[in-house]
């Protein structure tokens, strides 16, 4: 369950941006490491939510009065576009000004990977993300821009496949996993369960 992730629910929808992993930490060279901490290193952007894509793919992102709504730990109002909370009703997001740039993640040291943990950063549900190499995370960016670029290069009157009789499509598995998280109100790391469960039950059982 756990490999469906909350970016599943971006992913099945066509958005591209985001790395296809729940980043809890990064293992850099020299025996130092970053958490995802609502945080960039070398243009790409970590989130709290274990959401990361590149820094050019955050917006702000807005409460129901129309304002950032800011992390009370970290200070940061930025997701990655296309992160499933920016769909819950009554919320929504803008682009970023030019003084709203996320902080630069801390490194830290290390001398036993093992030993490697970001406990702020897991959810309620006690659930860490991956423990990456940078020349893996670097991997998931190529991957990312590389299929966003493509579907930017698609012909817009290109037909796109059809569901068969009886099976849904991966936009309204897409919208029942959103639905199931915008409806929650038991925080963010149950809500992100009940989406992915939602968006599993709608693509593999049917």
């Amino acid at each position: 369950m756990h490999s469906l992730s909350l970016l599943l629910l971006g992913a099945v929808a066509g958005v591209n941006a985001m790395l296809g992993a729940e980043i809890e930490a990064v293992i850099l060279p020299d025996n130092q490491f970053i958490c995802a901490d609502d945080c960039v290193h070398q243009g790409v952007f970590f989130g709290r939510t274990l959401a990361a894509c590149p820094e050019n793919e955050t917006v702000v992102f807005l409460d129901k009065d129309g304002q950032p709504d800011t992390d009370p730990d970290t200070g940061s109002s930025l997701l990655c576009r296309g992160h499933p909370a920016l769909s819950r009703p009554g919320y929504g997001q803008r682009e970023r000004k030019a003084d709203e740039v996320p902080q630069q993640c801390k490194l830290q040291p290390f001398t036993d990977p093992e030993e490697i943990g970001c406990m702020a950063n897991k959810q309620s549900s006690g659930a860490p993300g991956q423990k990456l190499q940078w020349a893996d995370v670097a991997k998931l960016v190529d991957q990312a821009t590389g299929a966003a670029g493509q579907q930017g290069s698609q012909p817009q009157s290109q037909p796109q496949p059809q569901p068969s009789a009886g099976q849904k499509s991966r936009e309204q598995c897409a919208k029942e996993g959103q639905e199931a998280f915008a409806n929650c109100d038991q925080g963010f790391a149950e809500c992100d369960r009940l989406g992915r469960t939602a968006i599993e039950n709608c693509l593999f059982s049917q």
